[in-house]
C-alpha cells in the first residue's frame, strides 16, 4: 500500500546498470561510481534484505552517503556491509536473473514480470528526492534488453576489457577456483565439453561481448575501457556523469578519485597461456567475426 500511495509512476527509472564480463574490471568501476558519484547503490546489506528492497533501500541509502572505498576487493567481494554488492541474490530473486541462460529462463520469458514492476515502483520511490540507483550485476549481461526494457530510461554503461587480458584473468580465477567454468556462462559455451581451458575462457569473453554488441538497446551504452579508467578514472567518471546528464539523470560528485588505479596487461611474446588465448580468439573471430579491440 506505501509503494501504491507513492509510486508516481515515472515514465523514467532513475538508475545505472554497469554491464560487464566477469574478470572486466567491474568491481573497481562499481566502486568509482559508489566513491565519486551520490548514487543509492546496492550494498551488501541490502542484498541481506533482497526480499525487504524498500527497507533495504531505505537504510542503505543512508550509509552510501557516507561510503568512501578503499577499492579492494576480493574475486569480486567488497568487505563490510557498506561496501557494493554484485547482488546474485537479489537479481534472481526480484528479475530471474541468473549468471546463466538456464538461470535466466523466468527472466527472458517475463514471468518474473510482477516482481519487476514491483521493483521498479520500489526504486521510484527511493530515487524520487535522492541520487540514482546505482548497480553491477554480472548476470545483466545475459539479458540487456530485458534490463532496459523493464527499467526503462535507466543508464547503461558498457565496461570493455582487452579481450586476452579478461580472458587470461578468468582463466586464473578458474583455476584458483578449481571449476571447469567461472561466474557468468553463455549458453554458447554450454556445450564446449572437450574444449582447452584456453579455449573455454576465450569462449566466455567472446560470446559474452557478442551478446552485448548484438543487443537491441546497444546503441543505448556508453562504452568506458578498463585500461582507460585505470589510467584516468577522474576524467572516466566525468564521461559518465555527462552520460547520465544526457539522459536526464542529474548526479553529483561526492568524494575525489585516486589519480589512478594499477592495470594487469596479457604479455603475448612471453605467457604461454596468453599466447593460446590469443590463438582461441583468432580462432573464434575467423569464424564468427571480429570483436572490437582497445584502443
Amino acid at each position: 500500500p506505501f509503494i501504491t500511495l507513492q509510486d508516481r509512476r515515472a515514465d523514467k527509472t532513475k538508475a545505472l546498470f554497469l554491464l560487464a564480463l566477469p574478470r572486466s574490471g567491474s568491481t573497481v568501476t562499481y566502486q568509482v561510481i559508489c566513491h565519486g558519484l551520490c548514487v543509492q547503490y546496492l550494498s551488501n546489506l541490502w542484498n541481506l534484505l533482497y526480499q525487504l528492497p524498500l527497507l533495504g533501500g531505505y537504510i542503505s541509502s543512508f550509509i552510501a552517503l557516507r561510503h568512501r572505498s578503499d577499492f579492494r576487493s576480493s574475486h569480486g567481494f567488497v568487505a563490510k556491509l557498506d561496501g557494493p554488492a554484485e547482488g546474485l541474490r537479489f537479481w534472481q530473486w526480484w528479475l530471474g536473473c541468473g549468471l546463466s541462460d538456464s538461470d535466466c529462463k523466468s527472466c527472458i520469458s517475463g514471468r518474473s514480470g510482477s516482481r519487476a514492476r514491483y521493483l521498479r515502483s520500489v526504486l521510484n520511490v527511493l530515487t524520487r528526492r535522492a541520487g540514482p540507483f546505482a548497480t553491477a550485476y554480472l548476470g545483466h549481461t545475459l539479458a540487456p534488453d530485458h534490463v532496459y526494457n523493464t527499467f526503462p530510461g535507466a543508464v547503461l554503461i558498457r565496461l570493455r576489457r582487452d579481450p586476452v587480458s579478461n580472458a587470461l584473468s578468468l582463466l586464473k580465477a578458474m583455476r584458483n577456483s578449481n571449476r571447469r567454468w567461472f561466474s557468468v556462462l553463455p549458453r554458447e559455451c554450454e556445450a564446449l565439453f572437450s574444449a582447452s581451458e584456453h579455449e573455454r575462457v576465450a569462449a566466455q569473453v567472446y560470446w559474452l561481448n557478442r551478446r552485448l554488441d548484438g543487443a537491441g538497446c546497444a546503441n543505448k551504452m556508453l562504452t568506458v575501457h578498463y585500461e582507460k579508467l585505470c589510467a584516468h578514472p577522474i576524467k572516466e567518471l566525468g564521461r559518465i556523469r555527462a552520460w547520465c546528464k544526457i539522459n536526464e539523470i542529474n548526479v553529483d560528485l561526492k568524494f575525489p578519485l585516486p589519480e589512478q588505479f594499477e592495470c594487469n596487461f596479457a604479455d603475448l611474446k612471453n605467457d604461454s597461456d596468453a599466447i593460446k588465448i590469443r590463438q582461441a580468439l583468432n580462432d573464434l573471430e575467423e569464424a564468427h567475426g571480429k570483436l572490437e579491440s582497445v584502443p
